[in-house]
Parts: C-alpha cells; sequence; structure tokens
C-alpha cells in the first residue's frame, strides 16, 4: 500500500510538470469542443472548392450525425493522444533506470503497476466523461433534429470507458516489454486501430473490445445483450495484462 500511495502520488506530480493533463485534456475535452463547430462551418468552406450541388450535400447535419461524427474523430484522434503521451509509463522507468533505487528501498513492483494504471484510468474517465457531455450540449446549441439524448450520451460514454481501460491495459503492458516507449506506442496503435476492421464481421466482432465502440455509435440500441459477452472479455484482458505486467516488473533486470 505504501508503494501504490507513493506511485500515485508521484504520477499526479508527474503529470502535472510534463502537462500530460493537458496534452489528454486536448485530445479529449477539446475535441468535443472543436469537432462539432468544424462540421458546422463544413458545408461554408465546400462552397470554396465544389459546385453549389456538391455542397449542398454537406447542408443538412443533425445531431445524431454530429454526435457520431465525435465519436469516430475521438476515437482516432484521442487513441493517438493517450498512447503517444503515455507510451512511456514503464519503459521510461525501465530505460531511464529510475528503479534502481525504489526496488533497494522495498518498493513493491505490484503496487507501482496498479498506481500508473489506476492513476490513468481516471484520469482517462473522468476527461472521456466531460467530453462527451460537453459534446451533447454543444451539439444540441449548434444542430437539430435526431433521437440524441443525455441518456444515450452517457450510455456511449461508459462504453468509450470501458474501451480505453482496456486500450490502457495493453499500452501498459507492451511499455512493460519494450525498453523503447515509441514500440510500446505503435504496437498499441496498430492494435487499437487494427482491431477496428472485424467489426464488419458478425461472427467475431462480439469477441474483440473494439465492438465497444461500433455499438457506442449504434444510437437506436446501445446497450444491449451482445455487450455481455465483450465487457466480460475485455475485464478479462484488463485484470490478464495488469497482471502479466506486475509478473513482468517483478522479473525485470534493473542493474
Amino acid at each position: 500500500m505504501k508503494s501504490f500511495k507513493a506511485y500515485f502520488k508521484k504520477e499526479v506530480i508527474e503529470a502535472i510538470r510534463t502537462n500530460k493533463y493537458l496534452i489528454l485534456f486536448t485530445g479529449t475535452v477539446l475535441w468535443a469542443l472543436v469537432n462539432p463547430l468544424m462540421l458546422k462551418l463544413l458545408p461554408v468552406i465546400m462552397r470554396n472548392y465544389v459546385t453549389p450541388e456538391l455542397a449542398d450535400l454537406f447542408t443538412y447535419f443533425n445531431r445524431d450525425n454530429a454526435f457520431t461524427n465525435f465519436l469516430g474523430d475521438l476515437f482516432e484522434m484521442g487513441t493517438l493522444f493517450i498512447v503517444f503521451t503515455l507510451m512511456g509509463l514503464i519503459a521510461g522507468e525501465i530505460s531511464g533506470k529510475k528503479l534502481t533505487f525504489p526496488y533497494s528501498r522495498g518498493a513493491s513492483p505490484a503496487g507501482m503497476v496498479l498506481a500508473k494504471y489506476i492513476h490513468y484510468l481516471i484520469t482517462i474517465n473522468i476527461l472521456i466523461m466531460i467530453a462527451f457531455i460537453t459534446n451533447y450540449f454543444y451539439v444540441c446549441c449548434i444542430f437539430t433534429d435526431g433521437i440524441l439524448s443525455i441518456s444515450i450520451v452517457l450510455k456511449s460514454a461508459l462504453l468509450y470507458m470501458l474501451y480505453y481501460c482496456t486500450l490502457l491495459s495493453i499500452l501498459i503492458f507492451f511499455s512493460s516489454i519494450f525498453k523503447r516507449s515509441i514500440l510500446a506506442g505503435i504496437t498499441t496503435l496498430v492494435l487499437g486501430y487494427g482491431l477496428s476492421i472485424f467489426n464488419q464481421f458478425k461472427t467475431i466482432r462480439f469477441y474483440l473490445p473494439n465492438y465497444l465502440l461500433y455499438k457506442a455509435g449504434d444510437l437506436l440500441n446501445v446497450f444491449d445483450s451482445s455487450l455481455i459477452k465483450t465487457a466480460i472479455i475485455s475485464a478479462c484482458i484488463i485484470i490478464l495484462l495488469v497482471t502479466l505486467t506486475i509478473y513482468r516488473m517483478k522479473k525485470i533486470d534493473i542493474s
């Protein structure tokens, strides 16, 4: 518990010092504000580059269109911001020889890993919830029509939160495997983006975390029984990878 508290405090201080909170805020909450505005200005911009007839195709967006567009962009841009900001969580400790002193003083690898994971799990989930609620109210101010409601938005937010909890566990595991943080980042991005391809296949998409993103965009039926498998598998992935990361850090050569 002492190691957990010490590393949790260290992560908070480090995140403030290196502006990680600000970077993550930019990739989530700020994007929630910018995205609807860009969508609203799109028809005006398009009129300068295409024929009026073609520009008319971009003149109508309702609340549902705006929100689903935000979901897609959040996945693409938010994932980049999160992965490249946090890819050195463990790798930075290893490559920077920062573990020798704490380990020699009896620091617990489990406490360290859990502190890092839980700290950013809380941070990302708070930012995602703020981003979704902010986007909802902003979209409602700019656009009209559609079935979008605060209930739908909150359900979609919960699915995104579970997805990023899973992605974070993947990232922290690869960060413990690779000494170079960029390799951990690229590997996580390849998995994160690549697995979305399987959302096209009904037979297997339920078994992959990216199905959470697919259902988050299904505004007519965000929550249904198909999510049970995905949620259980995602939780198992989180537990497994965090456990493997702890095991890896117990066996790591810190000399």
